[in-house]
């Protein structure tokens, strides 16, 4: 199975589970609309082979990069991260930073990547262009904001690579060119309400995990989800359930240590099927790697069938 990369850089990204996650999708002629309900990087959204999708994003930076790549011609886009390494002397060799042991080159590649970021953090109309260009050289390609709606990721020692990146883009426009795609910000919940009766539609959530500490979790992120949001979630799950309307729900039962009996509960009390995946690994910022068990939960029977996303190109 060929899996997209998404050109959005975001924590949580469900690329290396893929491979697994859509074998449990339904048919592809069983789905009038694919409600991608806490899209992220768009990943899942580029990956189904349904062509009508609902995008939907809370994060309102996320979701205007998202249409940025979706709407906007791959060369205007190359050529402006282009344009931006040389005005502000970004560091742009074939391997990033890390590799290079010279500190005096790190720290002018440091020097450089702030003078960028202050630059974009102090324009009144925001320009997604350059908070797209900075997301390549920041911490683990990472996107968080402060209250202040700043963009304040460190330096990540990384850089945009010619002839990889510059391609993750124009795959992503191809592909999502051949879809119908409505882009949504915003409340999860208020979109659940909105679904009266059962239309075809199959919502996937990926909703933020209530013992994490992610970025993408952080309040000042637009999150600060915690278990409370988990049971109202599952009591909308529950009416569209009795709807006849289909949904899969990433969370994880287990993470770092502990559990979440609460959503495993739920789930069996209710019927609903728990797949497990193998325990993930994800970077966490000046914390290590976080160790957590990872798990799908549906309430329809998975069809297991694989599929090759470059069909929709004709390839």
């Amino acid at each position: 199975m060929t899996i997209v990369k998404s050109p959005i850089f975001y924590m949580g990204n469900k690329y290396e589970l893929l491979p697994n996650l859509l074998t449990y999708f339904p048919k592809k002629e069983t789905v009038s609309e694919f409600i991608d309900l806490f899209g992220g990087s768009g990943v899942v959204s580029i990956n189904v082979p349904y062509e009508n999708i609902t995008y939907n994003e809370l994060n309102h930076n996320i979701t205007n990069l998202f249409k940025m790549l979706v709407e906007t011609e791959p060369k205007e886009i190359i050529n402006h991260i282009a344009s931006r390494i040389d005005e502000f002397e970004l560091y742009n060799k074939t391997t990033d930073t890390r590799q290079i042991s010279d500190i005096e080159i790190r720290k002018k590649a440091n020097k450089k990547y702030l003078n960028f970021r202050a630059f974009y953090n102090k324009q009144k109309e925001k320009n997604y262009l350059d908070l797209y260009t900075l997301t390549y050289f920041s911490f683990s390609n990472l996107i968080r904001f402060n209250s202040k709606n700043e963009f304040n990721m460190p330096f990540g020692n990384r850089c945009f690579l010619f002839g990889e990146h510059d391609i993750n883009i124009e795959t992503f426009y191809n592909v999502m060119s051949k879809k119908t795609v409505s882009i949504k910000n915003e409340d999860a919940f208020k979109i659940l309400e909105n679904i009266k009766e059962n239309k075809g539609q199959f919502i996937y959530l990926d909703p933020p995990y209530a013992n994490t500490m992610a970025i993408y979790n952080e309040s000042g992120a637009f999150g600060g989800w915690n278990i409370e949001h988990d049971n109202k979630l599952f009591q909308e799950l529950n009416r569209l359930n009795e709807l006849g309307v289909k949904w899969a729900m990433s969370n994880v039962l287990e993470n770092k240590g502990i559990k979440n009996t609460h959503i495993e509960e739920w789930a069996n009390n209710n019927g609903y099927k728990i797949i497990d995946f193998e325990e993930k690994q994800y970077a966490a910022l000046g914390k290590g790697n976080a160790k957590s068990r990872e798990v799908l939960i549906v309430n329809y029977e998975p069809p297991f069938e694989q599929y090759n996303i470059f069909d929709l190109l004709g390839e």
